[in-house]
Formats: C-alpha cells, structure tokens, sequence
C-alpha cells in the first residue's frame, strides 16, 4: 500500500499543493512522517550537522529532488526582490507570495527560515551589497529560528525591518543581539505598544542599534547610563586634595623604583581594573636584551590598534590587587630598573562624588638588565582614587589605573598653563583680529589655548581667503 501512494503522490505531486512537507532537508513526504532526528536542519543551529541522507549541500542533511527544487524557487524569488541600488532584499509579505506559495512560507517554521538564509547567503549577486532585509508584515510572532538562521549561515545584514508582524513579547528581541544590527524596524508589533518599556529594553539588549523605528537611539542611551556625580572644578586648588594626591604618587612611584611590591599591594583595591598600553616603537635597540624586553611589553599591551587585540580585547585586562601586581613585578618592570622625578610632573584631577580622577604626565628613565645604556620614556597615567577604608599607611586606595607609554619628547605632551588666563587670551586674540566670540573659541581650541599659534592660524587663513565675514566683529 505504501508503495502504492508513493507513485501515486510522485506522479500527482505537481497538481496537489497541500503535501506535508517533509522537516528534514529531504522534501515532501506524502505520508507526513517525521525524519531522524539528525536529519532535520537544526533546533539549535549546530545540531544535525552533516547526517543527511540526501545529496543535498545544506548543513542540516537531507536532500534530494525536491529539496533543490525549494531552493531554485527561493533563488528566483529572492532575485526578484532584490533592489541593488539600495542593498535590500525585500520579502516583505511573503507569507502569502503567490510565486512561493507551494512552499508553505513560514517565518516562524526552523527548517524553512534555515532554507532561506542558506539561499541568501549562497547567492553571489548580493552577497557583497547586502545591507538590508524586509521582513514587514509576513506572520512573524517569535524572532528565535529566522535570527538562528540568519547567524549561522554568516549571513551579514545591516538593516532588518520587521514591522506589522506578532511579536508579543520583548524577549523576543534578545534573538536579534548576535546579528550585530545598526538598524532595526519594529513598529506595528504588539511590543511596540508597551512605550517606553519597549524602546528601553530593546536599546539595551541591542547595543549595536543606532536607529529603532528610524528614530536614534542616543538619547534613550543616555538614560541607561548609570548616574555620576558632576565633575567639580581642579582638586590640586583644594589644598587638603592636593596633599593626597602628591602623597599618592610620591609613595606610589618610590615603591616602583625600589621595586616594593609588597607596599603596592596594600595601593591597589581589591576589585581595581588595570590596562596598560605601549605605542610602537621606532627605536633600534642594539642589545638584544633591551629589544626583547619591548617586544613583549607592546605584544602585552592593550593596544587596541593591534591585531591581535582586536580578536581578544580582554586579553591583557588586569582585575584584581593579585593579577596586577604579578603583572607590574613580572613583566613590566622586572627587568628594568627605573627613575621616575615626581616633582617634574603634570598633574591635574577632578573630584567626583567621593573619588579623585588624578591624571598625570611626565617622562622617566630606566635601564635593561645587562645594558649600560640609559632610556627615556613618557608616560600619561590615569589614577582613580578612593577612600582608604582599611587602616594602611596609603592615604587612598587605587580603584582604576590606566597608563600610556610613549616614546620620549623634550617636551610633555600636556604643558603647563600659563600664567595668562585663558578669558584674557581670548580677549587680546579678538582684539587683535576682530573676531567675534565664537570663532575666537574655536581658533583657540585648535591652537591648543596658546595665543601666538592663534594668530599664526588666523593670518595664514585670512590670507588664504577661508575665514568667513560673519567671523568678525
């Protein structure tokens, strides 16, 4: 009997549209029967890899007739959608596509959306240009297998619209993470009834998104930032933070030069997050000592213009009173010996709430084990202090460090401030060059509040005819 409809279904099946089809990659199955399990695309994308019985190329198995005859229709289909002048793919609808429709399209159905991203993503004519998909008003009520689908054949996407569908629920917008969206569509969706809830949740939980429902999405950032204190003016003008911040760096730099790792222990907290990055250095080192040593201070260096950083950006973040010190005693200044003169340093610090953001500029020489020769480095240093609460002699403890190496310059990347204040800067560069307020400001930002440099910047300008008139007074 089974044979019997098998032939019969074979040879009907072109006239007969309401065939069960077949779950696994395999086609139709007349008799409506589930396949293995290995057999099926997948229910999480990794499952079912290469089981398959069929001559199919998917990754989920199965094959055959009909399994191609699906793809060469979602092929053609998709050409016709495709719009190359803007990048998109639009199967807007196509629940109810006619050209498709012996297909049974289902967006909420694993194996189809499966079969569809293979047929995206195989498809060399958009391959390169795809930016968007529309997926609006095509029966969408759970985002978990398209999202699966979409991530697993590496399908690359920009833009995703799925507005007027029936997604109820917010979790479903958690599927969406790992396709790494700059825009996403989601309007006449039941969740985008629930308001603001909506609008924070999905920005939240999307943090590549810049646009939701064409709108930016800076603002509703702005509100998911945790509240800080506001900044008060330069702590060194307070005279008892002054004191403490001296004191901090002067303990803190003499247990580095005298290699007191012990006394550093009790500086740092114990939750303190420490990263440290060197710039690449132009410098030959003639003993060989001193170039292996700076090799492996810029491979271990969170330098995020590095390659290999980029693939592991936590790689060389340090957290913890333990990692850091093992850290600073083992590889950055074990086989060195160093000089810092904290008196020559350039310091400025803010206080927020009952921390000190202290930042610190200055230059220190040091010297390879086994090398006569004497080096010299800048460094820019970012301290974050806080209340000692444990009874060591620190005056504070240290929350947050971050440090820059750089190669050395007669002079420190941050000058000291001149004995000008800066309103009489501006004052006697509009009074030289009649220009009203705001140009003024923004010459002197670009000349880094230093008034010959201005004025050099203006003439070379107005010579050249590129300030406009509405500059001036």
């Amino acid at each position: 009997f089974r044979n019997f409809v098998v032939s019969w279904a074979t040879e009907t099946m072109g006239r007969n549209r309401t065939w069960t089809r077949e779950p696994g990659g395999g086609g139709f199955d007349p008799l409506g029967r589930l396949p293995p399990r290995g057999d099926r695309p997948y229910s999480h994308p990794n499952a079912g890899k290469g089981k398959g019985k069929g001559k199919g190329d998917g990754k989920g198995g199965g094959g055959g007739h009909m399994d191609k005859m699906t793809s060469k229709l979602l092929n053609l289909y998709c050409q016709k959608k495709w719009n190359a002048q803007v990048g998109m793919l639009d199967l807007s609808g196509l629940h109810k596509a006619e050209d498709v429709v012996e297909l049974n399209p289902n967006l909420n159905n694993t194996h189809f959306c499966d079969k569809l991203a293979r047929c995206i993503a195989s498809e060399e004519v958009w391959a390169k240009q795809l930016n968007s998909i529309n997926f609006t008003d095509c029966n969408i009520y759970t985002l978990k297998h398209i999202s699966q689908a979409l991530k697993y054949h590496d399908v690359k996407v920009q833009n995703l619209a799925l507005s007027n569908n029936k997604i109820k629920d917010l979790v479903e917008v958690d599927y969406l993470n790992d396709l790494k969206l700059r825009e996403v569509l989601l309007n006449g969706n039941p969740i985008a009834n629930q308001g603001e809830s909506y609008h924070k949740y999905t920005v939240k939980k999307l943090r590549t998104i810049e646009l939701l429902d064409t709108v930016s999405v800076k603002e509703w950032r702005k509100e998911l930032l945790p509240k800080l204190p506001e900044p008060r003016d330069s702590s060194l003008q307070d005279e008892v933070q002054s004191q403490l911040i001296f004191k901090m760096c002067q303990m803190y730099f003499d247990a580095i030069d005298s290699s007191n790792w012990d006394a550093l222990l009790d500086a740092y907290d114990n939750k303190c997050v420490f990263t440290h990055v060197s710039e690449p250095s132009t410098r030959i080192f003639r003993f060989p000592g001193a170039k292996t040593y700076h090799a492996n201070l810029q491979f271990k260096s969170h330098n995020l213009k590095v390659a290999y950083n980029v693939k592991k950006p936590a790689a060389f973040v340090f957290q913890g009173r333990a990692p850091i010190i093992q850290f600073l005693s083992k590889e950055m200044y074990e086989k060195i010996k160093v000089k810092h003169d904290v008196a020559n340093f350039k310091m400025d610090a803010l206080t927020m709430g009952d921390r000190i953001v202290a930042t610190i500029h200055g230059q220190f020489k040091y010297s390879v084990q086994g090398d006569s020769t004497e080096y010299s480095k800048c460094f820019d240093r970012v301290f974050i202090f806080k209340p000692n609460k444990v009874g060591t002699e620190w005056p504070a403890r240290i929350a947050n460090d971050s440090v820059t190496i750089r190669q050395n310059q007669d002079h420190p990347i941050l000058m000291p401030s001149t004995s000008t204040p800066a309103v009489d800067i501006k004052a006697q560069l509009m009074q030289q060059t009649r220009l009203n307020d705001q140009f003024a400001t923004i010459l002197l930002g670009e000349a880094n509040n230093n008034l010959e440099t201005a004025l050099q910047l203006f003439n070379q300008n107005n010579a050249a005819g590129n300030i406009p008139k509405e500059a001036f007074q």
